[in-house]
């Protein structure tokens, strides 16, 4: 049985990453909280730790000893890491430096959740071995993140992530919304549609292009990449480059729901999730033919993500 300690275990990304580890994979999880609380019953243990201060961090990992470190956690708040680049810097750079230590000493394989934002959307289907170009301060510190931990991580990865949408099994009674990237943007209109209320796909200043990607997916191949203790930078995503608008009209499809519903109009600005006035990539998807072939996976296409997407949904299983 593997021993998983995971950052962030009460995101999206987070969770799914243990319900995976837990339920395919029966391994024992350790996760680590801060301001959000997961919702019981768990099976997993977790333990309150602030990732920026080095003793908790050292602490807990030396107590837990953990064959693999998962490194989620993200401080989701782009206007606030550019009104505090010092904060950002804290969040996302020294707490993976934290990590990278304690992973070391214990000799863990430490894997981080990378973004498709290290890219400045200007290139289709980057793959694994693209150079990033990031064009905001989030892709900055992303980038500076993956180059520390190959840089001074004894046994790492990169898992870089794209429009992940799925089941918050953290936190169930979230409401999902749409925001200026691809993520939770197929939940959002399933929901929406499902109570016959119109939902606006915005188009304009925003991620136009993308990998949407089903969550438990990113569990199932950041979990095969432990088992067979694969190295370097790896694209954990689906299959196909998709535009708002298709993954929109895709979802109302799958869902058996009315497409007529849906709405095509630039974001609105008074919305803080539009992130108007930011830069952000038009174009980021991403290629995970590399990632594929080296863990012996098949990714899902579009429909097949948003196929299981509906069942979770519908089930409340993976």
């Amino acid at each position: 049985m593997s021993k998983i300690y995971i950052t962030g275990g009460t995101g999206l990304v987070g969770s799914n990453i243990i319900k995976v580890a837990v339920e395919h994979y029966q391994a024992h999880v350790f996760a680590t909280v801060h301001r959000q609380k997961p919702t019981p019953p768990l099976v997993y243990e977790v333990g309150t730790v602030d990732t920026h201060s080095r003793d908790q961090v050292l602490h807990s990992v030396r107590a837990f000893r953990p064959d693999a470190i998962v490194h989620c956690a993200v401080l989701l708040d782009l206007p606030l890491i550019y009104r505090d680049r010092k904060l950002g810097w804290q969040s996302y750079v020294e707490a993976t430096g934290h990590l990278i230590e304690a992973a070391n000493e214990v000799g863990a394989k430490i894997v981080l959740i990378s973004s498709d934002w290290v890219f400045d959307g200007t290139q289709r289907l980057a793959e694994e071995t693209t150079p990033p170009n990031p064009i905001n301060y989030y892709g900055v510190l992303k980038v500076v993140g993956e180059t520390l931990l190959a840089a001074t991580a004894d046994n790492w990865a990169v898992v870089r992530v794209a429009g992940v949408n799925g089941v918050h099994w953290a936190r169930r009674e979230l409401t999902m919304t749409q925001n200026a990237g691809f993520g939770n943007l197929a939940v959002a209109v399933a929901e929406t549609l499902s109570k016959n209320m119109p939902f606006t796909v915005w188009e304009g200043a925003v991620n136009m292009q993308g990998t949407p990607t089903l969550a438990s997916e990113i569990g199932e191949m950041i979990m095969q990449i432990i088992e067979q203790d694969r190295r370097g930078i790896f694209h954990c995503c689906a299959t196909e480059r998709t535009s708002r608008r298709e993954l929109a009209t895709a979802t109302a499809k799958v869902f058996g729901l009315d497409a007529g519903l849906i709405r095509f109009g630039p974001p609105d600005p008074a919305d803080p999730a539009s992130l108007t006035g930011f830069p952000i990539p038009k174009d980021t998807s991403l290629s995970c033919g590399s990632t594929a072939r080296q863990l012996g996976y098949r990714p899902l296409d579009l429909f097949q993500t948003l196929d299981k997407l509906r069942g979770q949904m519908e089930t409340g299983r993976i």
